[in-house]
Formats: structure tokens, sequence, C-alpha cells
């Protein structure tokens, strides 16, 4: 049980121990990046329990699931060992220029976040190094259950981050069975820890409606950023001495864990076959002729080409935009977040992708591999769920934002009023300040997402100006990167002079968005960018890289 009352600890820089489990937990290191960020006072010991199971040990585990799913389980390996072996034939890219690393425990050690690891939580060095660090509190995060004699150490105990509304869907994976059960709510929730799974008193929770285009991994991914929220907020609240618990009431869902191969396989289908529109018989035979047709263009047609461009140096950048990653809509600016992770992932694995600066210093350098490199334009808020994505999979990438709109309660994209007929939420500076602090570039889209075309020239270099200084006003010593990407991105939407007095502007380059790719020596006021929205395939977004012309 979490005490309400202050300690003379509240007034000494606070210790916080935070249990984990190794593994490729990129979210557990996101919410400790995040605690040490917002508490730059406090001293953080990183209690990471467990080993590498004995391979007797992992074949009787590997057996026990096999009587639990002797059809289920089979068909999971047999789709990792295709996947391993398609990575393994993939082209192996360089690594990914730019400043962005992914979420690492060993990068997270600083002066005031101590890494340690145990081969067992209930190990007598692992209490002893937790008792010998005197916490205040305890944070537990993805982690084994914990015994009582170690959970209890903490002065004030210890907390769990657990991403649903308890006391419903105790158990896991994050927002499966409530897919599975066709929920219309999922959440998070921070509670105390106790002897039972997931039973302790709530300290904190909030709730978000499953959105309407939700997937499995998108809704866990909302889920990660929402419970990383949540839990800022209680370690504030429990500081404070505002925390309010209370214990919680009998769930009407059971505790469940995670689905076989096949019941998950089944709830993606129906959520995928809930929002397809019916195409009849014409429909899916577009389809497959438009599959076929882009398969050899990308696998067939497009061979000799690049082996002569190779030879020449004369390959091409591809330059992606994209504005929101959102499974609230499913329109011409909109990629789902599956659809944008599995993009992201595709691009890791088998190309070159680069940052601005690194496709800027290259200009007019013979190019022997093609080269792609990642956008986004106006500053939505779901772009730091965006920016999560690509951090994990270690990637760069500029985000244009419009200073007057990013950190609104209020003020809209003009399209969206246009289009939609309401507001979509925008970043916060605080987020942008993450974004760039995590090594994402942050470039200009004007002030107010203005058509520099058609306005008067002096007031569209005004918009330039005034946002140039905001950036540097917000992201301080770093400051923004002397680059534009002009509102809506068309050739009419930008004049020549307003193009010649860029330089005279504090702006470099310039970025438009009607598609093409640039060559080597590609005109830096015009750089081409190819836009992005929930109609791309995998296929045809390697098409797009390989040169598919959709204009």
């Amino acid at each position: 049980m979490i005490e309400r009352t202050r300690t003379s600890h509240d007034s000494d820089a606070p210790r916080i121990v935070v249990f984990t489990s190794p593994g490729p937990r990129a979210s557990a290191v996101e919410n400790v990046e995040a605690l040490a960020h917002a508490m730059p006072d406090a001293r953080l010991l990183v209690v990471i329990g467990g080993r590498k199971l004995k391979r007797s040990a992992w074949v009787r585990s590997k057996f026990r699931r096999l009587r639990r799913e002797p059809v289920s389980y089979p068909l999971e390996l047999l789709g990792q060992c295709a996947s391993a072996a398609a990575s393994k034939l993939a082209r192996a890219p360089r690594r990914p220029t730019g400043d962005v690393t992914r979420p690492d425990w060993d990068a997270l050690a600083s002066s005031n976040v101590e890494i340690r690891r145990f081969d067992r939580m209930r190990s007598k060095a692992c209490h002893d190094a937790v008792r010998d660090f005197a916490p205040w509190l305890g944070i537990s995060i993805a982690a084994p259950i914990l015994p009582e004699s170690l959970f209890s150490i903490p002065e004030r105990g210890t907390i769990n981050l657990h991403k649903s509304l308890l006391p419903e869907y105790r158990g896991m994976p994050p927002g499966f069975w409530e897919l599975h059960d066709g929920a219309t709510q999922a959440g998070a929730t921070v509670h105390g820890i106790e002897a039972g799974l997931d039973t302790g008193p709530i300290v904190h929770q909030r709730a978000m409606d499953v959105p309407k285009f939700t997937t499995i991994d998108g809704l866990a991914a909302q889920l990660d950023e929402l419970g990383e929220i949540v839990l800022l907020e209680a370690v504030e609240k429990i500081r404070g001495g505002t925390a309010d618990e209370r214990p919680q009431a009998s769930p009407t869902t059971p505790t469940r864990s995670r689905p076989a191969h096949l019941v998950r396989r089944r709830v993606a289908r129906r959520l995928a076959a809930k929002h397809r529109s019916p195409r009849g018989v014409a429909g899916v035979a577009r389809e497959v002729v438009k599959s076929i047709v882009l398969g050899a263009w990308v696998h067939v047609l497009t061979k000799p080409r690049d082996l002569v461009q190779r030879l020449r140096g004369t390959c091409p950048a591809t330059v992606l935009l994209y504005h929101r990653v959102s499974d609230d809509f499913r329109d011409s600016v909109t990629v789902g977040i599956e659809q944008f992770r599995d993009q992201m992932r595709v691009l890791a694995r088998k190309y070159d992708v680069v940052d601005l600066t690194t496709l800027l210093a290259d200009r007019g350098k013979p190019r022997h591999r093609p080269v792609v490199a990642i956008t986004f334009d106006d500053g939505y808020e779901d772009n730091a769920l965006a920016a999560r994505i690509l951090r994990r999979e270690g990637l760069p990438c500029t985000f244009f934002i419009c200073t007057g709109i990013v950190g609104s309660d209020d003020r809209a994209f003009p399209q969206d009023t246009q289009k939609l007929g309401f507001r979509v939420p925008s970043l916060s500076w605080e987020q942008v300040g993450t974004m760039a602090r995590h090594g994402f570039a942050i470039g200009n889209h004007t002030e107010g997402h203005t058509d520099v075309a058609a306005v008067p020239l002096e007031d569209a270099l005004e918009q330039i100006r005034l946002a140039t200084r905001t950036l540097e006003e917000r992201l301080g010593p770093r400051g923004p990167e002397r680059w534009l990407a002009f509102p809506y991105g068309r050739p009419k939407n930008i004049t020549e002079d307003v193009r010649r007095a860029l330089p005279a502007n504090d702006i470099d380059i310039c970025l438009s968005a009607y598609g093409g790719q640039n060559a080597p020596d590609f005109d830096e006021w015009n750089i081409l960018r190819q836009g992005v929205d929930a109609n791309f395939s995998i296929l045809a977004l390697r098409a797009v890289i390989a040169g598919w012309s959709l204009r």
C-alpha cells in the first residue's frame, strides 16, 4: 500500500527503483527516460531481473505450448521461420544516418540513472542492492512477478503500470482482449502492487476510445504512449501527496494471457474486414492485376536499370512525405499506426535510409546506391507516436511544423476545417522538444500553414521568419534546421519570387510535395517528395521507391 503522507525524503532527491525484465522492451526504456527527464533531481536504479532460459527449460516450454496449441503453435513457428529467412535474403542496408538511436538500457545509463542486472529477481544479491539503494518508491514496468520481500522494500511501496482499465482485463497482452471482446474503450492504470496479479489499489488511470480503424499492434502502440503519460502523472501525484488510492472492484472479465496464434489471426482478420470497402469480383481482379504489375516492377523490370545506375553513380534519392499516423482516419494524408510501423521496418531492412543533412552533404557526388529519406509535414499530435516508432527502428526523420498551430489548443490546420469540419489536435511544444532531444530534425512549415503563393511576397516571407524565430526560441541551443517545406507543396503553391528571397531569410533548402525522385545533382530549392497515404501497401511503397510514378 502506498502511503499518502509526506516524509522527510520528499524534500531530498527522491530515489526510485524500477523493476523490469530483460529483452527488447522498448516501452520500458522509454518510460524510464521520461521519468529521468521529468524528475532531473531524482536518482533512478533500474533493476533488470531474469536470464536466458537454459536449453532444457526452453525445450520444455516449447513442448508445453505445443500441447496447449497443437495446430496454432506450429503455424506460428512456421511464420517466424519464414520471416527470419526473408530477413537473411534481404539486401543488407547501410546503417541509417543521423542522430537518432534506438531506446537502449546501456545508452540510458547516466549520472542519475544506474542500471543493474541480476539473473533472478528473487536472489539475495538483488534484494541487497535494492535495500542499499534505500528507494523512496518502486515502479514495476514489464517486470516478472515480484516477491513481497522485494516490492515491500521501497518506503512508499511499489506501483505497477498496467495497460488496461483495471479491474477489467487483468493479464496480457495490452489491448488485445479488448479488441477480441469488441470493447469500445481501453486504457492504462497505475496501481499499487499486492500479492495478487494486477489486484492492488488504483493510484491513477486514464481511458481512451478504441479508434475506428484500429489494429492489434496499432492499439498496443497507443497504449504504450498513454501508459507513459499515466505513469508520469501517477508519480507526480504520489510525490505531491495528492494520490487518491481506491481499491479495485470485482472484474467482469477474466484474467487472460497471451493468445494463441490462430486466435490473434482471427481477431486481426475481423478488424481488417470490418473497415474494408466492398470490392466485388471486378475490384478483386483489379487488386490482383495491380499486385502483379507492381511486383514485376519492383522485382524484375527495374533490375537492369538499377544496375546501370549503380555503375554510373546516378542512383536516385526518394524523399517520403507523411502527415498523420492515426487509426482515427483513412484518407489522403493519413497512414495507419501498424501500417506505418510495417513500412518503417521494411525501410530499415531493405533500404539505405539517410537524414536530410547527409542527403545535402552528398549532393553532386556520384550515388551508387539508392537512398530514402523520411519527412513529416504540419505537426499533428500523432507525430509524437510516429517519432516513437521511428526511434524504435533507429530511423532519422525531419518534422516540418507550423509554429503558430503547434502548441495551440484551438487553432486548427486550415485543410482540416475545410475537409473534415473539425480540428485535429497538434503537437505540444513539450512533445516537439522531446522529438528534438531524441535526435529528430525540426524544420519550417510557416507559422500558420500559409499558401505562400496566394499572399503578398512580404506576408509570405513574414510567415517564414515568424516560424524560424519561434523555432529558435523553443528549441534553444540545438535550434531548428534552416529548411523550408512550403505548405500544400504543389508547383502552384510557391512563386519564383519567394524562392529567390529564401536565402536572405535564413532558409538553405526548399522541399515540395508533388512526387518524383531526386538525382545526385538535385535542385536544393526544389527537393521532390513523394506523399504516402492509407492506400499504400508495402508493395506500392517499394514500387514508388523503385521509380513507379503516380503522377
